[in-house]
């Protein structure tokens, strides 16, 4: 079956399921979450990453932040970036990543990132969204389930 086949597939059967489609229960989450919270999870998620020091960041993540973490966080701010688009970077790393971080490589996406004006944490949000959007695009079809 061809992966646009099981999407389309999963897409039926999660209707059947649960009555609603994944846009209708995705919305109903933001809903509820809007309601429990009263912010919507986009308003949450940049709260949080204004409200974070980047190292309180890396502690939620790993318990225990290196003196390399804490110098490449130095590095970040002293090219510029703020306390909350460097949240983002390093969330992403983190997310995309998962094996942890290479200082150098890190520095120069976010010296990338203020090259593309990516100073507000909006923006960082909106630039790896689009990010993980257009990875998406570009793996669709590829990959055959069987």
């Amino acid at each position: 079956m061809a992966k646009d086949e099981w999407e389309d597939s999963f897409e039926e059967r999660f209707k059947a399921r649960h009555g609603m489609t994944i846009s209708e229960w995705n919305a109903k989450l933001e809903e509820e979450f809007k309601t429990k919270t009263g912010m919507t999870p986009d308003e949450w998620v940049i709260n949080r990453y204004k409200n974070l020091t980047p190292v309180d960041l890396l502690k939620e993540h790993n318990d225990v932040v290196s003196e390399d973490d804490v110098t490449l966080v130095k590095d970040l701010q002293g090219i510029g970036l703020n306390d909350g688009v460097i949240n983002v970077l390093l969330e992403y790393v983190m997310i995309v990543n998962g094996m942890g971080f290479v200082h150098p490589l890190i520095l120069e996406m976010g010296k990338n990132w203020l090259e593309k004006d990516i100073v507000t944490i909006e923006k960082a949000v909106e630039y790896v969204r689009e990010e993980q959007r257009r990875y998406k695009e570009s793996t669709k079809g590829k990959y055959i389930i069987r």
